[in-house]
């Protein structure tokens, strides 16, 4: 054992203020990919927001000095307790000590004995030392999440559909496609879950019978002056059992990105990659994917 490891101490999240909490966060995510720097004020409105559990989280000092966290949050839906670790992270200069997978192990344990069904995360599909530590603590790779994105106006019509049919769309708060049959019970990111959709929106598609056969979710973004900046889709679902599902979703794609002569941004944010009929819509249509994460799915129930 390295004997720095043996000054080791770790604490709740709880016990730490929220400027520890931040300073633990920006110094865990050095030298990471991209820039997740965090002030306070945003921290403060993050650990709310996604429903993080100071108790069930960690955070680890080192002789005094911030060494790791692993941030859990918690919700009940659709007659399970999900968690979901919303964030680790290891200062650069403890990394090269399995300090992640002590720190994991712990969070592990405190999320099972707080009854959690599940504990899931994303990591970046190129974090290939992030994947190793999480497969040596029990995940299992459940789905690829595609982050994608589009500029500009279309100059040929997209989502164009094999058959005539007669669909309607009616607006939808969120949470109430979390009750539909179809609704996937696995293979969405925690953050994009329907019960973590505060400021999106929601459209379910009816058939010719008033079948509810599809919905999306989504989050538009208006400048000051009217115009549409961007729209950001997370969720585009057909019931799997509809033979005319690849023009279900391509009836939504077209709802959700009106006007199609907009030059406004269009982003597709951790769709799962196993939803063939969006995902082959969106390339279509000219979407690139960004960068892709995995999601990656710890079930207490099966062990």
């Amino acid at each position: 054992m390295d004997e720095r490891l043996k000054q080791l101490e770790i604490h709740s999240l709880g016990d730490c203020t929220i400027r520890e909490i931040t300073e633990q966060w920006n110094t865990g995510f050095k030298e990471y990919f991209n820039d997740m720097t965090l002030s306070i004020e945003t921290m403060n409105h993050r650990l709310g927001k996604l429903n993080i559990q100071p108790e069930l989280s960690v955070a680890a000092y080192i002789e005094g000095v911030p060494a790791g966290f692993v941030m859990i949050g918690m919700a009940h839906a659709g007659g399970r307790r999900l968690a979901w670790n919303g964030g680790t992270g290891v200062n650069p200069a403890f990394r090269g000590l399995s300090l992640s997978k002590v720190l994991l192990q712990e969070a592990i344990r405190r999320t099972k004995a707080a009854g959690a069904d599940s504990l899931s995360l994303e990591t970046r599909t190129d974090n290939e030392r992030a994947i190793r530590s999480y497969l040596g603590v029990g995940f299992r790779i459940r789905e690829t999440l595609q982050i994608m994105s589009r500029e500009g106006a279309f100059t040929s019509m997209p989502f164009m559909r094999s058959h005539s049919a007669d669909y309607r769309t009616v607006p939808v708060t969120p949470d109430s496609t979390g009750s539909l049959a179809f609704y996937p019970d696995t293979g969405h990111s925690w953050t994009t879950e329907w019960f973590n959709a505060e400021g999106r929106e929601a459209s379910v598609v009816l058939d010719h019978r008033g079948v509810t056969v599809g919905y999306v979710i989504y989050r538009k973004s208006i400048r000051a002056d009217g115009t549409i900046e961007c729209v950001e889709l997370t969720q585009c679902e057909a019931d799997p059992q509809r033979s005319d599902r690849r023009d279900i979703v391509r009836h939504l794609l077209n709802e959700v990105f009106t006007p199609l002569s907009g030059p406004y941004l269009r982003r597709v944010h951790y769709l799962r990659e196993s939803n063939d009929a969006a995902m082959d819509a969106l390339r279509e249509a000219g979407f690139q994917t960004v960068f892709a994460e995995h999601l990656m799915v710890l079930d207490f129930q099966s062990k």
